[in-house]
């Protein structure tokens, strides 16, 4: 049996590169320190923060806005690759979206078949957007553990572990410049009408974008089994619209 060693040069470098970026941010976090007592001090307590904003605008240094800036330059690679590398299926299924749309609203003749078809093509795209959105979300949980890092040596450099005060890690709740993904990868189906872009989709009326009305069509299918002439390729679309 022949062993892959390569599998296992890739994880030694992984751990490697990991050790590395920690020490770095640390570093970092261990020289800023200084700089960002006062500004620490001034926190307002966590019950004044607003919901869903960023509790510390005075706390985004340029190392932790690198950090959120290459994360969020990553995901964004990470989309325009599943969109081209998934070109002729987005085109698919732009086409075959204008063929349910003619079938179900202009020619009011719905045909089970063809829907099928677009189901699975559906399907295939809502696999492949989830396995991106999967790789996106691990390039967050990697910035926020560079940024625990950093403002773990933050804290620690401007007062002992045992020491009482507001600068404790109990009220640093949420990590100060903490990565998520925009909304937009909630809804991966939208990418296929605004190429990734983020904008609210149109209504699913029959004037609205070929895609939106036909995903509106499929969704709004019976699940296989429920009852006689129901499209196989409707389940094989799921999970529901938007999710990946």
């Amino acid at each position: 049996m022949r062993i892959d060693t390569y599998r296992f040069r890739s994880s030694a470098r992984y751990a490697w590169l990991g050790r590395t970026t920690a020490f770095h941010d640390r570093h970092q976090g261990r020289k800023d320190a200084p700089g960002l007592r006062a500004r620490l001090d001034s926190l307002p307590h966590p019950d004044a923060w607003e919901r869903d904003t960023d509790p510390y605008p005075q706390l985004l240094t340029p190392h932790v806005l690198g950090i959120r800036a290459s994360a969020s330059h990553g995901a964004d690679q990470l989309r325009s690759r599943l969109l081209h590398g998934e070109r002729a299926l987005c085109a698919r299924i732009h086409a075959e979206s204008v063929r349910v749309v003619t079938q179900y609203d202009v020619r009011q003749n719905p045909t089970p078949a063809a829907l099928a078809r677009y189901g699975e093509l559906i399907g295939v795209w809502r696999t492949s957007a989830g396995v991106c959105r999967v790789r996106a979300t691990v390039l967050t949980h990697e910035a926020n553990q560079r940024l625990a890092h950093y403002w773990d040596a933050v804290l620690s450099s401007l007062q002992p572990p045992s020491a009482e005060g507001p600068l404790t890690a109990v009220h640093l709740r949420r990590l100060p410049g903490r990565v998520d993904l925009d909304e937009s990868w909630r809804r991966t189906d939208d990418w296929l009408w605004a190429d990734g872009a983020l904008r609210s989709a149109p209504a699913p009326g029959p004037s609205g974008h070929p895609v939106v009305r036909a995903l509106a069509i499929l969704d709004a299918q019976p699940e296989r089994g429920a009852g006689s002439g129901i499209p196989q390729g409707a389940a094989a679309a799921a999970p529901e619209r938007g999710r990946g």
